[in-house]
C-alpha cells in the first residue's frame, strides 16, 4: 500500500477479518480508542479478529509505504470495487465524500462484513 501525506482510511471496524501491517517506509498514526501508536519503518501493527475501531494516518510530507495482511481472503475485492485505477505511483485527488459517496462506500463496505464510522469517531 502506498499511502499519500493525509492519507489512511475513515475510522471503521471488521470483526471477521484480521488485519496487520508492517511499514517498509514511512510512518503512520495508528489511533484506537485506547491512544495513538506511531509506526515507522520497520514496524508491524496487528489487528486482531473482533478487534478495535480503529484509523491509521500519514501525517508526515512522504508517501509511506506498507505491506498490508488480511486474513481470511476476500477483503481486496472491497478494496477494487471501492477504488478507482491509476497508473503505478501516482494518486487520485482526495474523493469529495458527498452523502451520495458516503452511502456507495458504507453499502460497499458492509457488503464485505466491515463497519464505517464518522470521521470525528476517534476524536
Amino acid at each position: 500500500m502506498l499511502i499519500p501525506p493525509n492519507g489512511g482510511p475513515p475510522p471503521h471496524s471488521h470483526p471477521k477479518f484480521q488485519e496487520a501491517f508492517y511499514v517498509i517506509d514511512g510512518e503512520i498514526e495508528v489511533i484506537t480508542k485506547d491512544g495513538t501508536y506511531t509506526a515507522s519503518k520497520g514496524s508491524h501493527v496487528n489487528i486482531p479478529f473482533n478487534g478495535p475501531v480503529h484509523k491509521f494516518i500519514n501525517k508526515t510530507k512522504k508517501v509511506t509505504h506498507m505491506l498490508c495482511l488480511i486474513t481470511p481472503a476476500g477483503m481486496e475485492k472491497m478494496f477494487r470495487e471501492i477504488g478507482k485505477p491509476v497508473p503505478a505511483n501516482t494518486f487520485l485527488p482526495p474523493i469529495q465524500m458527498t452523502f451520495e459517496e458516503q452511502k456507495r462506500v458504507q453499502s460497499i463496505a458492509e457488503r464485505y462484513g466491515q463497519k464505517l464510522y464518522p470521521p470525528n469517531y476517534l476524536d
